[in-house]
């Protein structure tokens, strides 16, 4: 009897769990279909639990969503909280920051966000080495030829280096199909990603079932690490002094980001520029602080996170005064012309 009261309220409980309702705050330039898609639900479900939504929807207005773990056994849930970073929900159920954007890939695109709920984990094992056909794009045919074009509505907190990492085309492809976002990427624009003709289908790298091996937090490099956490933060406006979600300035996101592994920075870029070893620029490497002049001479004033180094270019993501936390390229005239030293903070 004992055991049958168990398995009875522990049925309870995964049902429950299961049937959980979640809310969602409409924001600018949503639609059902994309709320759809971050919920893994479908638009006629929204519309059954959101009847209003059929004649369309207001910015702020309150959504019922539905989410239903059934229909996939294994899947686990967490519900983002204030201040919780990639990195700490990484180190707290034991699953890499890759793993976690493979099972989220919304977060590559609009970041970590309060509330949103994160899937955790799957029954089934993926990988990325192989290639399948997932869908066939709608086509409009001309001059007896079909042609493809794919589109992208922007959402708040986007950027232009998260969708180029979504769509896997480069941002300099980007600016130059949508000449438009060259000097600043607004919500609600619509951007072409891909127009080609083709004659049949389009494939895509998809996930697929196959063994793979789950890197813990733990494995992750210190300079993984600080460029994972200040990357979270792509999209946050500036704020002098500010060293939280509030808002940053340039060394306060470099002082949190590098609080992540236990590193203290001092407070300020003129002073940061004066922590570690400084180091020539063709040995730059990722995790590298990056430092400029942009105050018209040459004192330092300003500071980045180096997140990516090339042949011929290197990229940094920093709080600007006029866009806030975002990735910039050593390529770029502003800060090619200010560059003044890098320096290595974490031993190598």
């Amino acid at each position: 009897m004992k055991f049958f009261i168990t398995v009875l309220f522990s049925l309870f409980i995964s049902l429950g769990f299961s049937q959980e309702n979640l809310t969602h705050t409409v924001q600018k330039g949503e639609t059902l279909y994309s709320i759809s898609k971050k919920y893994k639900v479908s638009v006629s479900q929204l519309e059954q639990l959101n009847p209003a939504s059929k004649k369309g929807l207001s910015v702020n207005s309150i959504l019922q969503i539905s989410v239903n773990n059934k229909s996939e056994v294994g899947v686990e849930m967490h519900k983002v909280m204030p201040k919780e970073t990639l990195f700490g929900l990484s180190k707290k159920y034991n699953i890499s920051i890759d793993k976690l954007k493979q099972l989220n890939p919304s977060i590559e695109s609009e970041g970590l966000k309060v509330g949103q709920v994160l899937q955790l984990s799957n029954s089934k094992n993926y990988s990325i080495s192989e290639e399948v056909i997932v869908e066939k794009p709608k086509w409009k045919k001309e001059k007896n030829q079909e042609l493809q074009e794919v589109y992208h509505t922007v959402l708040p907190k986007e950027t232009k280096y998260g969708l180029s990492k979504k769509y896997k085309i480069s941002i300099a492809d980007l600016e130059q199909l949508n000449p438009q976002i060259k000097n600043e990427l607004s919500v609600g624009t619509r951007l072409v990603i891909q127009t080609s003709q083709k004659s049949d289908r389009i494939e895509q790298q998809v996930m697929i079932p196959k063994e793979i091996k789950i890197v813990s937090a733990e494995g992750l490099s210190k300079a993984e690490s600080v460029i994972s956490t200040a990357s979270n933060n792509i999209g946050t406006k500036y704020r002098t002094g500010g060293t939280d979600s509030d808002g940053f300035d340039c060394s306060g996101l470099m002082f949190s980001s590098f609080k992540a592994i236990d590193i203290t920075l001092p407070r300020t870029s003129s002073e940061q520029s004066n922590y570690g070893i400084k180091i020539d620029k063709n040995s730059a490497q990722k995790g590298d602080l990056i430092f400029f002049a942009t105050n018209g001479s040459s004192h330092i004033n300003h500071v980045g996170l180096i997140t990516e180094v090339s042949e011929n270019d290197i990229k940094f993501v920093h709080s600007s005064t006029s866009l806030g936390v975002v990735i910039s390229s050593i390529t770029e005239e502003y800060y090619d012309k200010r560059f003044v030293q890098i320096n290595r903070v974490i031993p190598q």
